[in-house]
């Protein structure tokens, strides 16, 4: 299957996620906003939701699928089950004991994730109860991603991208209940989570089932494919999940600082909206591809499709950075400006998403290049290059934080990443996994300059925002989908001047 356009089916399916997501967060802001409510629920909620991004979109995909791809493409399908079977007893039990032993000791994990919270002994009490509620939730993603990876070895990317629809929608409803109903938010918000956990799963059975693929249980675990399994997942499970490793070091620090949590929360659900569009959703199809072309196609070939991989998301994702930092503002105030989050919360948590945006690229590409290690089943680089990432990330973000505040956080974040990008072209090159060629450098400077035109366009109406806010009788949604939506069009105006990016040039390649 096509990889842009396997991406094109995974991102749409995220859209549609990622809308019922904001809903979502609309809601929690209204309620919420950015008090200590909403620091204890996004700190509980954080701890297990960290490992799901970890597991389904990265450790367990990125370590599985090469594998299980390579077993059904040499029609091993009694091998493939067994594989599959072992894998997912060894997760359920492993990821149950965890979370017994984490259940048991809560305090003492909150107290490293939230280090700021142990002075208001109430708010920590709350912080422990809420956690000791969600962290279930683990055992769910872990089984659940399990059977995603499965899906996505056949090419089956459409339910694994719209499962956090499910937990989304969950969350929707539970808010509004709670709200009308005058229950609990922190207590119902919690188990809704756990509600939704169990959803997703019967759902992936059910659709296993239907295309009959099935889970075969041995007695004999530890065979080669597993110990194969084991060391990519190890290096894996810091490599892939690095974006979200060092958003949790966030946490723990921004802990120190109230309403910085929630700050920095608001902020990453935007940006990673594009992340999710182009970043994830090309690297998680990017993996099966290159790994069932590993033995029948030349370096050239493989090459060329990373290549093409990598143009079409500088495509997209350049003009997102510069639009995201042009309108951060904007796009805050109307996404969570109401209730109790005030026009203080919208200004910091703004300066939070310009930072960020600062990195998205370099978050996309960290997508992109880690699947290329995983497919040649070479996790070493990418274990060495994670543990580096997250020194230079931590460092980074205690001295800034002491000095200028939780605003230094999303710097070290983004200055991590590219460094960690750095280091990866570094070692794919050294290995011949994919070596960047010339003729990538012209359209990439293309696609800056066109970038950053639509950037001093959106700065110009920015600049005269209120002009035209009033001439829209305070219409903040209209002025922003114009803002948007024109900036857009000049951009591939700009940028359709050039052949390989003429719209019917791209048209091919989605429909190739």
């Amino acid at each position: 299957m096509n990889v842009l356009r396997s991406s094109v089916i995974y991102s749409f399916f995220t859209s549609l996620s990622r809308i019922f997501g904001f809903i979502r967060d609309i809601l929690i802001a209204n309620f919420l906003g950015t008090g200590v409510v909403a620091d204890i629920f996004f700190v509980a909620f954080r701890f297990p939701n960290t490992f799901r991004r970890i597991f389904s979109e990265g450790a367990l995909n990125s370590a599985f699928v090469p594998i299980y791809t390579k077993l059904i493409t040499n029609n091993s399908k009694k091998e493939s089950s067994k594989f599959a079977g072992s894998i997912f007893l060894i997760f359920f039990i492993t990821t149950s004991l965890v979370v017994l032993i984490i259940e048991i000791f809560m305090p003492f994990f909150m107290a490293i994730l939230a280090p700021g919270f142990k002075n208001d002994h109430a708010k920590f009490a709350e912080l422990v109860k809420v956690s000791r509620i969600i962290f279930p939730f683990l055992i769910l993603i872990s089984i659940s991603s399990i059977c995603s990876s499965i899906l996505n070895s056949y090419n089956k990317f459409a339910l694994s991208a719209a499962l956090p629809i499910i937990l989304n929608i969950t969350l929707i409803i539970a808010l509004i209940i709670a709200a009308y109903a005058s229950i609990d938010f922190l207590i119902f918000l919690s188990w809704s989570v756990i509600v939704a956990g169990t959803i997703q799963f019967i759902l992936l059975t059910i659709v296993l089932i239907r295309k009959r693929i099935y889970f075969s249980f041995t007695t004999n675990i530890y065979t080669s494919y597993i110990k194969r399994f084991a060391k990519l997942f190890s290096a894996s499970f810091l490599s892939s999940g690095l974006l979200q490793i060092n958003i949790l070091i966030g946490t723990i620090i921004a802990s120190y600082e109230s309403g910085a949590i929630s700050y920095l929360y608001y902020a990453d659900r935007v940006y990673q909206l594009p992340l999710a569009l182009i970043g994830i959703a090309i690297g998680m199809v990017l993996l099966p591809s290159i790994s069932s072309k590993i033995k029948s196609d030349s370096f050239e070939i493989i090459n060329r499709s990373i290549e093409q991989t990598l143009l079409y998301s500088f495509l997209f994702a350049v003009p997102a950075s510069f639009g995201i930092f042009a309108l951060s503002e904007q796009i805050i105030s109307l996404l969570f400006e109401r209730g109790e989050f005030d026009e203080v919360s919208t200004l910091f948590t703004s300066k939070a998403l310009k930072l960020y945006s600062f990195g998205l690229v370099a978050f996309i590409l960290m997508k992109i290049y880690t699947p290329i290690f995983f497919a040649h089943e070479k996790a070493k680089p990418t274990l060495y290059i994670a543990i580096i990432n997250i020194i230079i990330n931590t460092v980074l973000s205690i001295v800034l934080f002491i000095n200028i505040g939780f605003v230094g956080i999303p710097i070290a974040t983004s200055v991590s990443a590219w460094i960690c990008v750095i280091l990866m072209n570094y070692f794919l090159e050294k290995y011949d996994y994919y070596k960047i060629s010339d003729r990538i450098f012209l359209p990439i400077t293309i696609i800056f300059i066109a970038s950053l035109l639509m950037y001093f366009y959106l700065l110009f109406l920015t600049k005269y925002s209120e002009i035209f806010i009033n001439l829209l009788q305070d219409h903040k949604i209209i002025f922003l989908l114009f803002s948007v939506l024109s900036s857009i069009l000049l951009y591939f105006i700009l940028i359709s001047f050039y052949k390989p990016f003429r719209y019917s040039e791209i048209k091919k390649v989605l429909q190739k």
